[in-house]
């Protein structure tokens, strides 16, 4: 994200007026109160961002295009192939095998694996978008709760605080973020080009089986990835925390726990083995793949 900095000036001199738009893209500059620096809101469209937020909209977390590594994102903007995360979608097998170490197999390979990242879900497509403060667990809470990105592009701050864990800050961000016309253009040539996902209905919080529940992840699980037991966890309901405390409701143990173990079993906090785990998705209808 572009950075406005403020210079420090004697103060004698004359106050900084800090620009309404950022000179690189036009869109709207903020500086939410308390932060020392003001930002460009149109993450998405401005080129002086570009390459960060195509490498984020690639990861693994995100729209989990294989094979699109820094380097090669970098080569394809450089060479103005790409000016914009929905330009990944009008590649050609011939462009990208001509670039630097990559060949027809490879450059095919990245191909298939843009055409399959089209499918996905509505958090992962709102935490690939890259808005500010907008992790994991935030992109799944205002999915959830709006049930459609329609909904939430009209949402304005204060009903942004209405969603689990965000605030004022947070809500300003995704407010703002969603009123810059450029952010809007790429989002519809996004889906313009078939990135698509389910609808879902929005979805009660406070109803759901985990609701107000946390949950700490630790060790190595063998039948799914941490992240895929945090993403079942958080579907439940539950908050996923990375420290155990006497308010924890669980911890979810792999091989080669370590410490957070030991800390729980000198609490008196319950522990899950993998298999456990299992059990208790299973239990709320969730069979894990």
């Amino acid at each position: 994200m572009v950075k406005v900095v403020l210079e420090r000036r004697p103060p004698s001199a004359e106050a900084v007026v800090l620009p309404r738009q950022c000179p690189v893209c036009g869109s709207d500059i903020i500086k939410p109160e308390g932060e020392a620096v003001a930002r460009c809101s149109g993450g998405l469209f401005c080129q002086a961002q570009v390459k960060e937020a195509i490498k984020h909209f690639a990861s693994r977390k995100a729209m989990d295009v294989d094979g699109l590594g820094d380097k090669l994102v970098e080569q394809l903007v450089d060479q103005g192939l790409i000016a914009h995360v929905s330009d990944l979608y009008r590649l050609q097998v011939e462009q990208v095998a001509a670039m630097e170490r990559m060949g027809e197999k490879s450059a095919a390979n990245l191909i298939k694996a843009l055409e399959h990242s089209k499918a996905t879900t509505l958090p992962r497509f709102l935490f690939a978008l890259g808005i500010r403060e907008v992790g994991e667990a935030t992109a799944l809470n205002l999915a959830n709760y709006f049930g459609n990105l329609d909904a939430l592009k009209q949402a304005d701050a204060d009903a942004l605080q209405q969603v689990p864990d965000v605030g004022p800050i947070v809500a300003d961000h995704v407010a703002t973020f969603f009123q810059q016309p450029h952010n809007l253009e790429i989002i519809d040539a996004l889906i313009q080009a078939g990135v698509h996902w389910q609808e879902q209905a929005a979805v009660d919080r406070d109803s759901l089986p985990l609701a107000g529940k946390t949950y700490v992840l630790t060790g190595t699980l063998n039948q799914m990835t941490r992240d895929d037991a945090k993403q079942y966890l958080q579907s439940l309901g539950a908050k996923v925390s990375g420290s155990v405390s006497k308010k924890s409701d669980g911890v979810i143990a792999g091989e080669k726990a370590g410490s957070k173990l030991a800390k729980a079993e000198s609490l008196g906090v319950p522990v899950l083995d993998e298999d456990a785990f299992i059990a208790l998705l299973h239990d709320y209808g969730i069979q894990p793949s």
